[in-house]
């Protein structure tokens, strides 16, 4: 059994108060809390903070501790732009190892997602969607692009949708999800090419970019 390391119990509950938006951009960490809450020193707590500011989660401001760090507009049309590229390399790297199960799982997560928008639960069809293109990441034989892929995504840890335009939400979300059934077209079809200019020009688009600033 792999037990969890204190820096790591520390990492998963900031990252979990994040995501659920308990700690919003700009909050600063209290450490010390931190450490009396999560009954552990300061040294592991310490740890986590420093590995959520490596990966952009957090701002480490001098002899003022950490805060949460804002996602700005170009930052995000710049993780946009790398994810793009890295997903559809790992998406034709995967391509001969997918199974007909996979594609049938795919089209299954396609119809909930289209099931979720429809009665606008969005946060639920975040979480589809991650599911949808984790079925041919886990499929990809290079670890190393998926290690950074998983690095660069997280820097969009989700904060939830319920400060967004539902509307404009919705209709972004009916079209990325019409991509969804185009990605799964193409994977049918084994067309490396297409497939990769797809991810990387059209689901990745920076048009997109701005759902993701908080």
């Amino acid at each position: 059994m792999n037990y969890m390391s204190l820096k790591d119990h520390v990492y998963d509950y900031i990252s979990e108060n994040i995501k659920d938006g308990s700690l919003k951009p700009g909050d600063k960490i209290n450490e010390q809390h931190l450490s009396d809450k999560l009954n552990v020193s300061r040294t592991p707590v310490r740890e986590a903070l420093i590995q959520l500011a490596a990966e952009g989660l957090l701002e480490a401001e001098p002899r003022r501790g950490f805060r949460v760090k804002p996602l700005i507009l170009e930052e995000a049309k710049d993780l946009y732009q790398l994810i793009g590229h890295l997903d559809a390399m790992a998406a034709t790297l995967s391509l001969d190892n997918m199974t007909k199960e996979d594609i049938k799982l795919m089209k299954s997560l396609q119809v909930q997602m289209s099931k979720e928008i429809e009665s606008q639960d969005f946060d639920k069809y975040y979480k589809l969607q991650i599911d949808f293109h984790n079925v041919y990441l886990r499929k990809c034989s290079n670890k190393q692009l998926i290690t950074m892929l998983e690095q660069l995504k997280m820097r969009f840890i989700k904060r939830g949708y319920s400060d967004k335009d539902s509307d404009r939400l919705s209709d972004v979300f009916h079209e990325t999800n019409s991509q969804h059934s185009k990605i799964i077209e193409l994977f049918e079809s084994k067309d490396a090419k297409a497939l990769e200019e797809f991810l990387k020009e059209k689901h990745w688009s920076i048009d997109y970019a701005d759902l993701d600033v908080v």
